[in-house]
């Protein structure tokens, strides 16, 4: 299998950043990981904390808690991840494929950096 093939299947299909890993490219390989792992993490932070203070605030109004009404709030709160984060982390993945698919383009399987 060809190197640009096979670094950009690493990277799409098991992690960002691994393809470029595969492909001994590793300090690249990792700031795509590391990011990808940030952007996770900042996702989970912001959809805790935003069901954390719209529940805070229904409580201080003396609101009852349903689970349907806890539903309602992590669906909303999933909104701004949909449009700020998920977007941005789906072009880094996008880039990181092109990135491992031109690393393996760039040193054939006969050529490693």
């Amino acid at each position: 299998m060809k190197n640009s093939i096979r670094g950009a299947l690493w990277s799409a299909l098991v992690f960002p950043g691994s393809g470029q890993i595969v492909l001994k490219h590793r300090k690249r390989g990792f700031l795509f990981a590391s990011v990808s792992v940030s952007g996770v993490i900042v996702m989970i932070v912001t959809v805790v904390r935003t069901t954390w203070n719209s529940l805070e605030c229904l409580a201080l109004q003396g609101s009852e808690i349903t689970p349907s009404i806890m539903s309602t709030v992590v669906f909303s709160s999933l909104e701004a991840v949909k449009k700020y984060i998920l977007p941005l982390m789906l072009l880094w993945w996008l880039l990181g494929i092109i990135d491992a698919w031109l690393i393996g383009r760039k040193y054939p399987e006969n050529r490693q950096p």
